[in-house]
């Protein structure tokens, strides 16, 4: 039987191009398949879902060791959406035939900074990862609590493992995985747990100097839900939530379409 080939991989993150965490991914990622990274020029983080449309974007290839890697002068959307939307067909030219042909799987990371809970709405880690999920592509974010040191190799192992099992087959259409993994390994972490989106608020308020406002708070992180990221993250989990591109509300149909009938 003649083996399959390896997968496709693209990579992208919000911590810029610079990043060493990314770099290390895609390292670790390039002995399992073919490997690209498209990675802002500067970091990205908070920008969430933002993309560009009224300037043109700026995109090189820099160097890079045992995979192509590319920058744009974007956003991690506007990474996912040209690697998967136009090199992937057309490379940095206009042939179409020319390009690395589809991508299997798009991770995005690793970021420095959870994003968990309400986190994942303002990340453009998460970002990266929905984009990929828009096209068709399996997209997992994956990101650190805190600095995150003594976590890297385990989360590198997931993507591995991921590849090599090639469990992003098994990711729905139109769905993505958002990984968080806790501030440290050894006996604090206490392995991997499915979990669902916390949906606690931070406790934003503003601090100002005159006319400059700066936004501080945090999240209460054991005030939320039992089986949710942020909580079981907060107690030294990984966890792996399950994100859905379609947002629609099943439950206010009842109530709208009611509205629409009355006279």
């Amino acid at each position: 039987m003649q083996n399959a080939r390896k997968p496709r991989i693209l990579i992208t993150n919000d911590d810029g191009v610079k990043s060493e965490k990314m770099h290390a991914l895609a390292g670790a990622l390039s002995q399992l398949g073919e490997v690209f990274v498209f990675a802002p020029e500067v970091e990205q983080s908070g920008v969430s879902h933002a993309f560009t449309v009224r300037r043109a974007l700026r995109v090189q290839e820099v160097p890079s060791e045992g995979y192509k890697a590319f920058t744009l002068d974007g956003t991690p959307a506007d990474c996912t959406k040209f690697a998967l939307g136009h090199y992937a067909a057309y490379g940095l030219g206009d042939t179409s035939g020319l390009g690395s042909g589809p991508f299997d799987v798009c991770f995005s990371g690793i970021n420095a900074g959870e994003n968990s809970g309400v986190s994942s709405l303002y990340s453009g880690t998460v970002a990266g990862a929905r984009e990929a999920a828009l096209w068709g592509v399996p997209g997992i974010a994956l990101s650190l609590r805190g600095s995150g040191e003594g976590m890297l190799q385990v989360a590198i192992d997931f993507a591995a493992k991921v590849v090599e099992r090639r469990l992003f087959e098994k990711i729905p259409a139109g769905v993505f995985w958002n990984v968080n993994f806790p501030k440290s390994a050894g006996e604090s972490f206490k392995g991997f747990r499915a979990t669902r989106m916390a949906l606690g608020m931070f406790t934003d308020h503003y601090a100002h100097d005159g006319e400059m406002w700066q936004l501080d708070g945090d999240k209460l992180w054991n005030e939320q839900p039992a089986d949710s990221d942020d909580y079981l993250l907060d107690k030294g989990y990984a966890t792996i939530t399950p994100h859905r591109i379609d947002q629609t509300d099943e439950e206010s149909f009842k109530e709208i379409n009611a509205l629409l009938e009355e006279k």
